[in-house]
């Protein structure tokens, strides 16, 4: 009975450690987008803890799913979700932490004869009533926001930074003024916008015209025309920018936007 029970501990013995050799390992990537250092809790047959300081960090880990949590920022930005590791492209995004809000006063004049609403994306989204002359906004909360409106015959964008100092001004011109700055440009070229957050994103072109667009996650196609052209979009509370060029073959005209980028 001893030699049975000792072959059969020897066989199981034997069975765990072909397991333990044939179990695979990826790379799992962690971005931390905070500030500060974050410690992340793999919970799964294999428990995993370990420290992320702010930026990228890869750590090799069992193919599993696992019970991943982290909290940071004084608590505002915390995670308890299941993450299954079957590849290498298994991102986890540690948010940033959410920036403090002033209020202050913003003003608008509008040159255009008729009422509009002027849509604004930035720390917060607006869709404001603007009427003729001085339009007076207080409480309106401080940050870099995009603005666009389809009242004229062409859409008006633009891109404007609110300052906490109540003195930022933005005027509107008139719809004839606008259609006159619009004559005279090249033909539009086939542009492509592949998104891979989560979210639409808005973001301004600002170059030859403006547009403000809606992102959404995937591709997105739109005529603009060609020239060399400053995109500008807000995404977990930071602003990223950079450049492209249109030119007529709209295949190469190709921007990707991805929480992955390089920081702002």
């Amino acid at each position: 009975m001893r030699r049975i029970i000792l072959a059969l501990v020897i066989v199981a013995m034997s069975f765990a450690n072909v397991q333990t050799v044939s179990a695979k390992t990826y790379d799992l990537h962690i971005h931390n987008n905070t500030e500060e250092n974050v410690k992340i809790k793999l919970k799964g047959d294999e428990s995993y803890s370990f420290i992320v300081v702010p930026g990228k960090l890869v750590k090799t880990v069992k193919e599993d799913t696992y019970e991943v949590t982290y909290s940071a920022c004084n608590g505002l930005v915390s995670f308890d979700k299941s993450v299954t590791v079957t590849s290498g492209g298994v991102w986890i995004v540690i948010d940033p932490c959410p920036v403090a809000k002033v209020e202050t006063k913003f003003v608008i004049n509008s040159n255009i004869s008729e009422s509009l609403t002027l849509a604004m994306s930035g720390p917060e989204e607006y869709e404001l009533t603007i009427g003729l002359g001085k339009n007076k906004f207080l409480g309106f909360i401080a940050g870099t926001y995009t603005y666009s409106h389809d009242f004229c015959s062409i859409a008006v964008a633009g891109t404007i930074v609110v300052t906490k100092n109540g003195k930022t001004r933005l005027s509107l011109l008139g719809c004839e003024r606008e259609e006159i700055l619009s004559f005279g440009l090249p033909n539009p070229s086939n542009l492509r916008i592949g998104s891979h957050y989560a979210f639409p994103v808005t973001v301004t072109l600002i170059g030859p015209r403006q547009y403000y667009l809606t992102v959404n996650p995937g591709i997105n196609r739109i005529d603009v025309i060609r020239g060399t052209y400053t995109y500008i979009y807000t995404a977990y509370n930071k602003i990223y920018s950079g450049e492209i060029t249109v030119s007529g073959g709209g295949m190469h005209n190709t921007i990707i936007f991805s929480p992955l980028s390089p920081e702002p």
